[in-house]
């Protein structure tokens, strides 16, 4: 059960973060910048490099910034797919996957236990995909 707050998260260091670009698969970099006396929340920078023949590179999309970061977590564990994971109550912009632990900069699988009453669980599409949370998720035809 991964359960590390911002403050686990080495400052200053470029770390390679859940997601990417789904075009040509490049992975955004992240660095925690600041973490307040919480050890929760702060700031982080973000950024990502795709490779020369994406598409992307010609869009007005960003290559880097900045957002808030952070999270709480619940006090009471969740079960999901024989996996054991402690939702979180709360969560800034960018958050951790719930599964590898790398921070999810684009957008989470987000599933809400009790209509969010009971916490989210996060997780980036790569471990969402591993887990079988998104087999689950298909409508049988």
């Amino acid at each position: 059960m991964n359960a590390k707050f911002l403050k686990d998260y080495p400052l200053n260091q470029w770390m390679e973060a859940a997601d990417g670009c789904d075009s040509c698969g490049a992975k955004y970099s992240a660095r925690v910048t600041f973490v307040d006396e919480s050890g929760c929340f702060g700031d982080i920078e973000w950024k990502i490099s795709h490779k020369d023949d994406c598409y992307k590179i010609y869009e007005e999309e960003e290559t880097e910034g900045s957002d808030i970061a952070g999270w709480e977590f619940q006090d009471k564990i969740h079960q999901i797919l024989g996996k054991t994971f402690l939702p979180l109550k709360t969560r800034a912009n960018i958050g951790p996957c719930l599964e590898c632990g790398k921070l999810v900069i684009d957008a989470p699988l987000i599933l809400f236990i009790d209509e969010g009453r009971s916490g989210e669980l996060d997780f980036c599409f790569g471990c969402a995909e591993t887990l079988g949370i998104l087999d689950q998720l298909k409508v049988k035809a």
